[in-house]
């Protein structure tokens, strides 16, 4: 092959961010399905849409539907909608019609669920704060703060 002819901008793939990213975000979610794994029995795609049910319930007044929740978290609509049948059939949320849209369901933590929430979150961040821990505090700061730009500017 011939490397003249190479469409990769990059030689080095330490220098390719989205190789990068790709690989730090790789690295991160087996972090958290170990630990979801091994105590919960939940993927990490479940846990990211629960816990956000459960941020979204004590920090928002409106109800969660799915619509919203595939906003707040980037996550396919389609995605949330077959995370929350198996959440629902777990017996960590329920389903009922909105009020504002009766074409929508609002979701809330059943009292397990919240439960479990309130173990799970504590673990993950604990998981967090040693994935994150080689970057120190200033530069963890630094980190999210480029983060929110490329949410805020790609949105």
């Amino acid at each position: 092959m011939d490397k003249s002819k190479s469409p990769f901008v990059q030689e080095d793939l330490n220098e390719d961010t989205g190789f990068l990213l790709l690989q730090t975000s790789r690295l991160w979610d087996e972090f958290h399905e170990r630990a979801l794994k091994r105590h919960y029995n939940l993927s990490s795609m479940q846990y990211a849409v629960l816990a956000s049910v459960y941020w979204c319930l004590l920090h928002n007044n409106k109800e969660i539907t799915q619509t919203f929740l595939a906003h707040h978290t980037k996550i396919d609509p389609m995605t949330i909608s077959q995370i929350f049948k198996v959440l629902e059939k777990k017996g960590y949320i329920s389903r009922r019609t909105n009020s504002e849209d009766i074409r929508a369901k609002s979701v809330s933590l059943t009292d397990t669920g919240e439960a479990l929430m309130q173990k799970a979150v504590a673990t993950i961040a604990n998981t967090d704060t040693k994935f994150f821990s080689i970057l120190g505090k200033e530069r963890t700061k630094m980190f999210n703060q480029c983060m929110v730009a490329l949410i805020n500017d790609n949105d």
